[in-house]
């Protein structure tokens, strides 16, 4: 195949846009990877649904667009232990300037990646989203629309921050934190917190 042949993880409303994202980055979308064989329902203009996490082919690398961390992460382990190999996806309107990010990234339009950031594998940024300098990220974390991580903030793996949520320059947030919509966090936060509010608070 094709060296810019790729596979779409997850056939939902992510997934559509994910596909529209990957024919304007000059890639080649060829099918979906989706265990419901019907996500598509009747839209046209989509490549096919191939298989599902378990059947489908894995002759070309992955995209990964599935929203929710635990089911991401789920389902790419399962396709890791297939030997699935991994795409990275930066819209040619996102911008990363001198930062670092792992494998199967995927960046919107207007994502923006400050310089020396660092981000380990399966970032998800959507459009408008901000991850400052010199921050430090884990794997699997999701940035909805708008939202913002400060410089020098670090973020353990699994983070989930939702539309418009804000991290205040230099915080810590821990494995698994969710942050609501909107929400502004001003301190530290420990693992597995979820928060909302301005400022953030524990729910």
């Amino acid at each position: 195949m094709n060296t810019r042949t790729v596979l779409i993880l997850g056939a939902g409303g992510l997934g559509r846009e994910v596909f529209w994202w990957a024919k304007e980055a000059g890639l080649d979308p060829v099918g979906f990877i989706d265990d419901n064989p019907a996500a598509l329902g009747d839209r046209t203009g989509y490549a096919p649904i191939v298989g599902g996490v378990e059947d489908a082919p894995l002759a070309c690398p992955v995209l990964c667009a599935i929203g929710q961390n635990a089911v991401r992460r789920v389902c790419v382990e399962r396709l890791v232990a297939r030997g699935a190999r991994f795409a990275t996806l930066i819209h040619p309107q996102a911008k990363v300037l001198h930062a670092t990010l792992g494998t199967g990234a995927v960046l919107a339009p207007f994502a923006y990646v400050g310089a020396d950031a660092r981000a380990g594998d399966f970032l998800f940024m959507q459009t408008g989203a901000v991850l400052g300098h010199d921050v430090v990220a884990g794997d699997f974390l999701r940035m909805d629309t708008t939202a913002f991580v400060g410089g020098y903030a670090v973020l353990g793996d699994g983070v989930t921050l939702h539309t418009g949520a804000q991290v205040m320059p230099g915080k810590r947030v821990g494995d698994q934190c969710t942050l609501g919509a909107g929400a502004v966090l001003l301190a530290n936060l420990h693992p597995s917190s979820t928060v909302f509010g301005v400022p953030a608070q524990k729910v």
